[in-house]
Order: structure tokens, then sequence, then C-alpha cells
């Protein structure tokens, strides 16, 4: 089977969903993603175990998402030219979501909307 360009995006973009999804799940006590922010925020948080509990488990749950993302994005390669509604509205709803976190969160998932909106131009240029 060859790939078109717009099912190798999807496909991209989901492994991308991927390793995000396993950097917020794994480990269990303070995913990775959460460290790595952490460690990059402006000022020192000092957490209490219970709120590092509270927060990881927070994290975890965005990473249940990411899979899920990642599942659909994955799913609407097999489904041909009736996927296109599905490819666009998961891609924009990432472009979304990253611009949404770059803005609260941290300035690095500005990465994350560009690479998406890079996958959803190119669904849509091989769409026409």
């Amino acid at each position: 089977m060859i790939l078109g360009w717009s099912t190798l995006a999807v496909i991209l973009i989901g492994l991308l969903h991927v390793i995000f999804m396993l950097g917020e799940l794994f480990p269990w006590n303070r995913p990775l993603i959460m460290a790595l922010v952490l460690k990059k925020w402006p000022r020192d948080l000092e957490l209490s175990p219970e709120q590092n509990q509270f927060l990881s488990k927070i994290v975890r749950k965005t990473g249940a998402f990411n899979g899920i993302v990642a599942g659909g994005l994955f799913m609407t390669t097999r489904l041909g030219p009736r996927a296109f509604p599905f490819q666009v509205a998961l891609l924009a709803g990432g472009i979304v979501a990253a611009l949404f976190a770059a803005i609260t969160l941290t300035r690095e998932t500005i990465a994350q909307a560009f690479l998406g909106a890079i996958a959803l131009f190119v669904v849509l240029w091989f769409r026409f």
C-alpha cells in the first residue's frame, strides 16, 4: 500500500500524540512531561505530596486524551475520503489545545501547534 501525503501527515501527528501520551502517563508517581514542564517553570513550585499526586492525576488524564486523539487519527487512515472531516476536526482540535497550552503552560508547545498546522495544511491541500 502506497501512503499519500495526507495519510503520512496524519500518521506522524498520531505518533506524536502517542509520544505525548507515554510521557504524560509514565512514570506514575510524576509523569515525565510534568517533570519537564515544572523544571522550566519560571518560579519554583513547592508542591506537597498530595498536590503532586493531584497534579499527576491531571497530567495522566491529559495523556489518556492524547491516546484517544492518536487512536482517532490512526483510525481515519483506514476510512479513505470519508475520513476528511474527522481528520480536520482532530487536527484542528490539537492545534487549539497546543495554542492554549502555549499561552497558559509553556511556550514550547507552540511547536506542537506548528506541526499540527502543517499536517492540517497537507490534509487540506491534498483533499482538493
